[in-house]
């Protein structure tokens, strides 16, 4: 890879095609799937995930960002698009040139949007014991008869998150909750209201609750984990984050390294510095894993800057300048899987890699 600055994350397109069309085997033909590519698709870009996953065979799209769903239109993507709360009521007329599906998570949301004078789609958020965002049970009579009453809005669908997969009492509790909003609607008229409830982890454990349509993130993006990780053969959509090697430092014995302790080397030492650190999403404290030069692993020494990354190379002989280091991907059929990345680091893939996929150039695979 030839750029001014050597540090990369490649992604993976075919791979998040055929990871919708893993999930489409899942659900059927049936159920419609709403590809969740929030956080700018997951740090793929909104643009590029969102495209590839309605390729992939998804029915449409979810964002968590208006800004994403700017960029998505803007690119010309006109499939049904639901953005989650994460406005303000005074945004309202903003939020309504987006042409997407609004969430009315509470009353004051719904009234603003009611008083915007266009039409507009929309879905109820169901607070249904996550305790995060939602109508409340006492809202629900009140928020149904408000749609009737409006002259722009049209309700199409009401939807939840549910909290703790692991727990199945939890589950059911939650949807017998999410089931009480469902018959208010019918109640107060809503005949044809689609039911959502099924994120990534649900899809797997409780196939009786993908309803009318799912919305999968974690699982299309191959960041599944814990028993769910087993469950459906993704492929890595983040497949690898990449460096070069920009200088490479031998250090005779009785050399004094601050990198390595500080105290005298006892043996001829090799140091090769990254041009990527902890300013690109990486941590700044050990324990910081290993990287792969040439198949072979080596330490990652010290603490990392917040532009580069130590590297001991001393049992790696050819390693110099320009050769290319992997943080996380597959080199000479050596690997360094997410698992093994994110356990180093002691984070969630969830959290590590959009992080470090949002901060880095991006090198997309495949672009078909």
């Amino acid at each position: 890879m030839t750029m001014t600055r050597p540090a990369w994350v490649e992604i993976d397109l075919a791979a998040l095609r055929h990871n919708t069309g893993l999930l489409r085997d899942v659900v059927g033909p049936d159920v419609a799937i709403m590809a969740v590519v929030k956080n700018d698709g997951f740090g793929c870009g909104a643009v590029a995930a969102g495209r590839t996953a309605l390729q992939g065979g998804a029915d449409s799209l979810a964002v968590g960002n208006p800004e994403d769903a700017r960029a998505i239109r803007d690119a010309g993507i006109k499939a049904p698009m639901l953005l989650y709360a994460s406005t303000l009521p005074e945004a309202a007329g903003s939020v309504a040139a987006l042409d997407v599906i609004v969430t009315v998570h509470d009353m004051e949301s719904l009234a603003a949007f009611a008083a915007v004078g266009q039409p507009l789609e929309v879905q109820f958020k169901v607070e249904a014991g996550l305790g995060r965002l939602g109508l409340n049970s006492e809202d629900w009579p009140g928020a149904f008869a408000a749609v009737q009453a409006s002259n722009n809005l049209r309700l199409t669908g009401i939807y939840t998150h549910l909290n703790g997969a692991d727990d199945p009492a939890g589950i059911k509790r939650q949807i017998a909750h999410f089931e009480q909003a469902y018959e208010a609607g019918r109640a107060a008229g809503f005949d044809d209201l689609g039911r959502m409830v099924a994120a990534s982890n649900i899809v797997l454990s409780y196939p009786e609750l993908n309803y009318d349509a799912v919305n999968a993130g974690r699982l299309l993006f191959h960041m599944l984990e814990g028993e769910w990780a087993g469950m459906i053969a993704t492929r890595p959509v983040i497949s690898a984050v990449k460096s070069a090697i920009i200088q490479v430092k031998e250090f005779p014995v009785g050399a004094h390294v601050g990198f390595l302790g500080g105290g005298a080397v006892e043996q001829i030492t090799r140091l090769a510095v990254l041009p990527i650190g902890f300013g690109d999403g990486f941590k700044h404290r050990p324990p910081l894993g290993e990287v792969l030069v040439h198949g072979q692993r080596a330490p990652v020494v010290g603490r990392r800057g917040v532009e580069h990354t130590v590297i001991d190379v001393t049992g790696i002989d050819t390693a110099m300048v320009g050769d290319e280091a992997v943080l996380l991907g597959v080199q000479d059929g050596a690997e360094i899987t997410g698992a093994e990345l994110g356990a180093w680091l002691d984070l969630p893939l969830m959290e590590i890699l959009p992080r470090l996929a949002g901060t880095l150039p991006k090198v997309y695979l495949d672009q078909s």
